[in-house]
């Protein structure tokens, strides 16, 4: 499997949207630095550590964190493009 990639069923799209929201929460935050957007920050950075942890590593141990993350926030913009309100 090529590395860009994520297998199936590693994410639902119910994550992904779950996501999605917390990274638009931050990602285009009027103030980056507000506590609003740092939490939306952090929970998205704890969940995608957790699913990298729980369902990534331990199958796909080809698939490095850092092409997770980048995989993830690619979904999370992909879902908000097709979401928008």
């Amino acid at each position: 499997m090529p590395e860009h990639e994520l297998p199936e069923g590693i994410i639902t799209r119910d994550e992904v949207a779950e996501l999605a929201l917390l990274f638009d929460r931050y990602e285009f935050a009027f103030d980056p630095r507000s506590i609003a957007a740092k939490e939306a920050e952090s929970d998205f950075e704890e969940s995608i550590r957790l699913f990298f942890a729980e369902r990534v590593q331990p199958r796909f141990p080809s698939i490095s964190f850092v092409t997770f993350h980048c995989r993830i926030k690619s979904l999370c913009r992909a879902y908000l493009r097709k979401n928008a309100p």
